[in-house]
């Protein structure tokens, strides 16, 4: 647990140290979902033991959705910063965070995005994204997962 920690720290640390000031363009040519989480240091999350606890609920609960996600044809992004770019066939929005800095931009090119803040577990990413873009992920993983055992 403690190296899982570390190395989740050391990417954390990389990914932040890239931010700088330009803004993260993503392009959304169909379902989207960017997972964000704002850029903290080294220093912050060994003083901060709630989130580095968060950071690490974060990564791993996204990190076990995502190939459900990506094989539903649904495109996941992670990125580490309070703002970011959506480039859309017509247009590009520009999305900044509020007061929470985590959080879940669930888009599909010509339908209003939803966005969910705070960390969720891999099952309610799941439902969240069967219900904004009409999947069945949690359906076909459920019953797989009956027909496997």
């Amino acid at each position: 647990m403690l190296l899982l920690r570390f190395l989740l720290i050391i990417h954390l640390l990389q990914a932040s140290s890239h931010a700088g000031s330009r803004i993260t363009t993503i392009e959304a040519k169909g379902p989207t979902i960017i997972a964000f989480f704002h850029p903290v240091t080294k220093a912050e999350l060994r003083k901060d033991t709630d989130l580095n606890e968060a950071l690490s609920d974060f990564q791993y609960h996204l990190r076990k959705a995502k190939p459900r996600l990506e094989d539903a044809g649904i495109s996941v992004h992670e990125i580490y910063s309070t703002s970011f770019r959506i480039k859309l066939p017509s247009t590009t929005i520009t999305f900044k965070t509020k007061d929470i800095h985590v959080g879940y931009y669930f888009i599909l090119p010509g339908k209003e995005p939803s966005i969910q803040y705070g960390v969720l577990t891999d099952i309610d990413l799941l439902h969240f994204a069967d219900d904004y873009f009409r999947t069945s992920i949690l359906s076909v993983t459920y019953f797989r997962h009956l027909h496997v055992n």
